[in-house]
């Protein structure tokens, strides 16, 4: 979308500047009638004026609604900066230890398949995909591919790893299959707190 011509100028000035500069041009072109024409030009003077104001207080409205819109969003992912797929795969590694996972070298194809951490518990294997976990958004075609990887690879239960968030369809997918998801804060909780080294 091509920006207006008057967006610099609408950001130089205020819109109570553009207010008084209408009313103060409608007592001026209503003086410069009457004075002009004499008594009879009150109609002149008024409607010139008067359409002056107007277009003075629309500009200042614009100014308003353009100074609002050219605030820049905060980038609600902008903590993963700096933070690579290696980094989350030795955070979640040393998690399942402290859970009391035994966690395997990835076997080959894992990678492949998306799958960065291989977890064990009670001879449950648990596989992690977290080669999209920087995908805003998770969606059932997501979670499909997942499940189907997670047979290819042998695990009982896969875990999307994702700081996006899942939509309602997904939410429901995952209830009826072997798939967990982990994601948003709760991701960025253990990034946060989880050190960043596998023992």
């Amino acid at each position: 979308m091509q920006k207006s011509f008057s967006a610099p100028l609408l950001s130089r000035v205020k819109s109570w500047q553009l207010v008084s500069l209408g009313i103060t041009g409608w007592i001026t072109l209503y003086s410069a009638a009457i004075i002009s024409r004499g008594a009879g030009s009150i109609f002149v003077g008024n409607t010139q004026g008067g359409c002056f104001a107007m277009t003075m207080a629309l500009a200042g409205i614009e100014a308003k609604r353009f100074k609002k819109g050219g605030a820049v969003p905060a980038n609600p992912l902008e903590w993963i900066t700096g933070i690579d797929t290696e980094t989350v795969n030795q955070m979640l590694a040393n998690y399942q230890k402290d859970q009391g996972f035994l966690v395997e070298p990835s076997q080959a194809g894992d990678a492949e398949l998306g799958f960065g951490v291989r977890a064990i518990k009670s001879g449950r294997i648990v596989l992690f995909e977290t080669n999209r976990w920087r995908e805003p958004a998770i969606n059932v075609e997501h979670a499909q591919t997942t499940d189907a990887n997670r047979k290819t690879a042998n695990g009982d239960c896969a875990v999307i790893v994702s700081v996006g968030t899942p939509d309602n369809d997904t939410k429901m997918f995952v209830k009826q299959r072997p798939i967990s998801l982990i994601f948003g804060n709760e991701l960025k909780a253990l990034l946060v707190k989880a050190p960043t080294t596998v023992e």
